[in-house]
Formats: C-alpha cells, structure tokens, sequence
C-alpha cells in the first residue's frame, strides 16, 4: 500500500493514533494534539490527514507494529518528518512534534527507554479533562463520593476514556442522573500513592506526562484504594522513590 520501504527517509513513530479514514491518496487519524501556548488544556484529541505516500507501514524489527490502516484501528503511526508538521486548520500539531526523532527504520532495533510495570496502592486517582462534545474542564477524584467505587481505565493518548459516576458526580456534572459511565478526555491523570514492594514511602505521576509514562495505559479496580499496575518510565519510578531494579528483585521473588 505504502511504497516507502526502499527509499532512504526516516520516519517518526506517533506513539498512538485512532485511524478515521482511509483513501487512495490520504489517511486522517485522530490522537493528542499539541498546545500552542503551553496550556495542557488546548492537547486535546483532534484529527489530522496527512498523505498516504507520508506514512511507513512495512514491519520494521525491533519496532511497534505498525496500525493498520483501516478505520477505527488504534496503534503507533510512523510518519515523514513533513507530516510530523501536519496541523490543524486552526494550526493545532501533532502532540511531541518538537521532539521528533526521525530514526526508523534503519534505527528500529535501538530500544527505547525501558518501562517497568510498578504496582501503587493509591491514595488518590486525580483526573481532569472534559466531558465528550463539552467546553468546560472539571477535575474529580475517582477515590471519592463521585465516582463509582470500581472502574476500568483505558489511557491510549487517541481516544476517551470512560469513568463511572455515582449520583453526586452525575449531578455535579450535569449529566443524566443516576449512576452512569460517561467519556472523558483527560489532561491530567495524576495518581498519587505507596509502591506496593515499599509502602513506607510515597510519590505520584501525571501518567499523561510520557517523561513519566508509556502512552498506553490500562488498570481496573473493583474498590477503591485497591493497587493498580502503571507502566513507568525510570524518572516515574523514580517519582515513587523505588528503583527499577527493585521492583525486577520483587518480581523474581514473588
């Protein structure tokens, strides 16, 4: 589909993208906008297109698969550095363009900073964003009265999450009353709490902040304060004062 597998360009890897839509000569694809003045709260989700011709989909060893190029499929975009400077009509780019790094796919094999899986016990599980098709942000505190004591987070930086609301976060968020799910697109998800191999010390991440975190994150729980496993980078570790050799010993251990 792609012919770009014997030319000598480099490509960048979009960590994440939802595919939209796909023709003979374009691909559109939502995923994290960048700010353009520094405000977190204009990275919100927003589609661009960019030329098929821009995008690498050959399997490059040591290197994400490529997503396919189908809509409604999520997964890592590797893009020209031209289409890293893609924008919006109203010039919004690509969120972590500034920091392009054009190394594939001669370079697909040099590994990235390694993630560990750190288990928290948290003490608070801060979200704020908006309301699908709403302007305004709000912040909730999903160890509180207004969400729902389980939930199931899907972070993957190119679409919305969904939260569960008791009546009170219903109600203060002017949404239909009653217990309901609602879709969020966060901004912040800050998690405060104790490494569980070391409950004597305590940290917290933003695990939006991809200094501190993989782009992809999952975790449930069926009450609230239970541990939740976050995929972190050494600083975000780091932020829970353990160290990723620790938390490799505890593991082997266990």
């Amino acid at each position: 589909m792609v012919a770009n597998t014997n030319d000598e360009r480099s490509f960048g890897l979009v960590p994440q993208v939802k595919i939209q839509t796909v023709d003979d000569k374009t691909v559109s694809f939502a995923t994290r906008s960048a700010s353009q003045s520094g405000d977190a709260q204009e990275s919100l989700l927003r589609t661009f297109t960019v030329p098929l011709s821009e995008v690498y989909t050959a399997p490059i060893p040591g290197a994400p698969t490529a997503v396919a190029m189908q809509p409604g499929a999520t997964g890592p975009l590797y893009l020209s550095r031209e289409s890293w400077n893609t924008t919006t009509p109203d010039g919004f780019g690509i969120f972590g363009a500034t920091r392009f790094d054009s190394k594939f796919p001669k370079e697909g094999a040099i590994p990235s900073a390694p993630l560990t899986k750190l288990t928290v016990v948290p003490t608070s599980i801060r979200i704020h964003g908006q309301l699908e098709g709403r302007a305004a942000f709000f912040e909730i505190e999903l160890l509180g009265p207004e969400a729902a004591e389980s939930q199931d987070i899907t972070w993957n930086s190119a679409d919305y999450l969904e939260l569960r609301l008791t009546e009170a976060g219903a109600r203060r968020l002017q949404v239909a009353s009653g217990p309901t799910a609602v879709k969020v697109w966060p901004i912040k998800i800050v998690i405060a709490g104790s490494p569980a191999i070391d409950q004597t010390v305590s940290g917290e991440v933003d695990i939006l902040d991809r200094e501190m975190a993989d782009s992809v994150q999952q975790f449930a729980f069926a009450r609230q304060g239970a541990p939740i496993a976050l995929l972190l980078t050494p600083d975000g570790v780091d932020a829970f004062h353990v160290t990723p050799e620790a938390v490799a010993e505890q593991s082997n251990a266990a």
